[in-house]
């Protein structure tokens, strides 16, 4: 990685007071030889795809709103070096060969000055290589597979935790409420498959056991057999580590084979589609989040509002994590004093940055090491945090 200023790099910054400190500096209109705009004058262009189509539409959905929404409150306060904030974005269908399309044009034709991650791993894998090839910076805000990251230089996971991490707290929640019989039910996605892999890994000692784990086919529409396998088996809990139409359509097949578990906690459930399609199915079900408004973040209440009144429906995690990774990205930007990609990487990877959803820190490989999940359930029709305990909003309801 190339030489950047060493704005930040030994502690947390806020935002706000890098942009500050970098609109008043010189350095904003230097360029380094690996890449950036020209000029104070030229808007700074961010390129990222997301699935406003296909099967990912609704989380592409949640995505796109949370970029925007971070890139429209950077510019109303001054942009970043002097320069307001462009994002180009393009549809790419739920399809990774579109994606990889899409960010190749960004990378040649385009020259953008860097990158944001369409939704999940199996579509951000292809642009994470490209974005190595061009030496190009590319923050990452749903890539939760640590296998996307690794033998990268230019990738950071600027959204989320990492997926070991996703529901590695749901034995010690299952355990402190009486219940110690779980089954895993994952997708046979990579980022899936390591999510319910974190949980599996926090069961020895925690006083819960395995009772299953059970996977299914990416291209699984019916869910039958898996919920009557999962139904023999009659565990307390079902952790259902899976996309958000599986997770509907799994959740669904529960109730249609008449298991009601004790809790039924998924990856993907505070995707706001979950409640709509399942509607009393969804009540006490329970999820996991990177953000919550009641952890009172800095920046989270100005978030919240505004993303109330701008999209007239209440902001979720998914939309949490794209505006933080936005955040990071322009307090890279800011700290390096420049767009040159290298600088950009670095502070990228060597800097800690507050948002809205923790202190952003990633390791070695650019994964995220800063951000703590939490648990939430739909109590009547909204999303309450209720693990851990001691930042709870509301006592849990359980059983399911």
């Amino acid at each position: 990685m190339g030489k950047a200023n060493k704005i930040g790099t030994g502690g947390v910054v806020v935002l706000g007071m890098l942009i500050a400190a970098a609109c008043s500096s010189s350095s904003g209109s230097t360029t380094g030889n690996s890449g950036g705009g020209s000029s104070s004058k030229d808007s700074i262009v961010i390129g990222t795809s997301v699935s406003l189509t296909g099967k990912y539409a609704s989380n592409g959905t949640n995505l796109v709103n949370g970029y925007k929404l971070a890139v429209a409150q950077i510019n109303k306060n001054g942009g970043v070096l002097g320069r307001t904030l462009e994002l180009k974005v393009q549809d790419d269908q739920s399809d990774a060969g579109t994606v990889g399309r899409i960010y190749t044009k960004f990378l040649t034709s385009d020259k953008v000055d860097a990158l944001v991650s369409p939704y999940g791993s199996a579509l951000a894998g292809p642009a994470a290589q490209l974005a190595d090839r061009y030496k190009t910076p590319m923050a990452h805000s749903q890539t939760s597979s640590p296998n996307v990251f690794k033998g990268t230089k230019y990738n950071v996971l600027a959204g989320i935790a990492p997926s070991s991490k996703v529901l590695s707290e749901v034995p010690a929640f299952a355990k402190a409420n009486g219940y110690t019989k779980l089954t895993l039910v994952n997708n046979d996605l990579d980022a899936y498959s390591q999510i319910c892999d974190g949980t599996a890994a926090a069961i020895p000692g925690s006083g819960t056991t395995l009772v299953s784990r059970v996977s299914y086919s990416e291209s699984t529409s019916d869910f039958s057999s898996t919920a009557l396998k999962i139904k023999q088996d009659n565990p307390d809990v079902v952790v259902e580590c899976s996309a958000i139409q599986d997770t509907i359509g799994l959740t669904r097949a529960l109730n249609q084979q008449g298991f009601r578990p004790k809790v039924v906690i998924s990856a993907t459930s505070e995707d706001p589609t979950f409640a709509q399609a399942l509607g009393s199915l969804a009540n006490k079900a329970m999820g996991y989040s990177i953000y919550s408004p009641a952890l009172d973040r800095p920046g989270a209440s100005t978030f919240e509002s505004d993303y109330q009144s701008t999209y007239h429906t209440a902001a979720n995690g998914q939309s949490a994590a794209a505006y933080a990774t936005v955040q990071a990205l322009a307090a890279a930007i800011a700290a390096a004093g420049s767009t040159d990609h290298d600088a950009v990487n670095e502070q990228l990877h060597t800097g800690s940055f507050q948002t809205i959803v923790g202190t952003y820190k990633v390791d070695s490989d650019g994964v995220q090491t800063g951000y703590e999940p939490v648990l939430d359930q739909y109590q009547n029709g909204k999303l309450e945090l209720v693990w851990p305990q001691s930042s709870a909003s509301k006592p849990v309801e359980l059983p399911y």
